[in-house]
C-alpha cells in the first residue's frame, strides 16, 4: 500500500561561507588594496554575502554611497570590508597598512561580498 501526502518542502541549496582575504597583493602593499562607493543596489541597502555567490546567505546591508575597501575579487564578486555602527568609520577597519601575508579578515570593521558592478572604484 503507497501513502500519498502532500509534497515536501523545496530543497534550497546554499552555498558555503567564504571569508574575504586580505593581504593578497604582497607584503609591501595595503591589506586591502582599493576604496570604493557603494553605486547601486535594487533598493536604497545592497545585500552584503558570506561568499561570491548568489545563493550564499546574506550577511548584512550597506546604504548607497557607503564607502567599502576592496581586498579580494572573484569572477563578478568583490569581497569587501566596511565599518559598522554609528562609532566606526572606513578608516577603523586596519586594512590600509600592508600584512606580511595573506590572511582572513578578523576585524574589527564587517566584510562580505557584493557584486562589483555595486562599486565605484575612488582609489586603488
Amino acid at each position: 500500500m503507497m501513502v500519498a501526502g502532500p509534497p515536501g518542502p523545496e530543497i534550497v541549496e546554499i552555498a558555503p561561507k567564504r571569508a574575504v582575504t586580505v593581504g593578497l597583493d604582497g607584503p609591501d602593499m595595503d591589506a586591502c588594496g582599493g576604496l570604493g562607493r557603494i553605486i547601486s543596489g535594487a533598493d536604497e541597502h545592497l545585500p552584503i554575502l558570506s561568499g561570491p555567490d548568489q545563493s550564499a546567505m546574506v550577511s548584512g546591508s550597506l546604504e548607497r554611497r557607503a564607502f567599502v575597501w576592496l581586498c579580494e575579487a572573484e569572477g563578478e564578486w568583490q569581497g569587501v570590508v566596511y565599518p559598522t555602527g554609528e562609532y566606526q568609520d572606513i578608516s577603523d577597519c586596519r586594512v590600509s597598512s600592508p600584512v606580511a601575508e595573506p590572511r582572513t579578515y578578523d576585524g574589527p570593521c564587517q566584510s562580505g561580498w557584493v557584486r562589483a558592478r555595486n562599486i565605484e572604484l575612488l582609489a586603488g
